[in-house]
């Protein structure tokens, strides 16, 4: 099948890279544990800030509340790292030839606030994608109200989820996706979503 549109999710598909990580380590070791444990670790949390119900300014107040790091220096390594997260280049060459070869691409995601606020900018993903879709910035996930966020990227793409495929490394994301008349790909590695696609188109 030669699929019209293709939709990727942002976090575990065009990016493998994490908040805190390349600026807290190893100096920090304390306070990215307590992250990993207390902010990553709190489904409730991480889905408040997705809708942007918490601001990443939020988050990291109580960061700073728990553990030894300055909340001045946090802010600063925040940001920092979230400014040196990278794109997975396979996957984003991926995506330039689907679009050089006349489909639509876009990006559904279940994101924070500084995505659209410095992600977005920083890797001139506005320029590649035809749609960016951000969870913060509609206040509900992928899977509220039976997937609206899908509505909305169509909607915007003039077009319709038949003949579209969306790669994502949720399972429960692809079900839904696929309940929606779409075809999901579970993205668990470069490799195997570049044979599906010589495959299936």
């Amino acid at each position: 099948m030669l699929y019209q549109t293709v939709l990727f999710d942002f976090d575990g598909v065009l990016c493998h890279d994490r908040f805190y990580e390349k600026t807290l380590l190893p100096d920090y070791q304390g306070a990215y544990d307590w992250i990993q444990a207390n902010v990553f670790g709190d489904d409730a949390l991480i889905q408040k800030w997705m809708r942007n119900e918490l601001k990443s300014d939020d988050v990291n107040k109580l960061v700073a509340e728990n553990t030894d790091i300055a909340r001045e220096m946090l802010d600063s390594l925040y940001m920092e790292s979230v400014h040196k997260m990278g794109l997975d280049e396979r996957v984003e060459n991926l995506a330039k030839s689907l679009k050089l070869s006349g489909r639509k691409i876009g990006i559904v995601t279940n994101n924070m606030d500084v995505f659209s606020e410095i992600t977005v900018g920083n890797h001139q993903l506005d320029k590649l994608f035809d749609i960016i879709v951000n969870s913060a910035d509609y206040g509900r996930l992928k899977k509220d109200n039976n997937g609206e966020l899908f509505d909305i990227a169509f909607a915007t793409l003039n077009g319709s989820i038949k003949n579209s495929l969306m790669i994502d490394d949720s399972a429960s994301v692809i079900e839904l996706y696929e309940r929606r008349g779409g075809k999901g790909f579970l993205y668990k590695d470069f490799e195997g979503l570049e044979s599906f696609l010589r495959a299936n188109g």
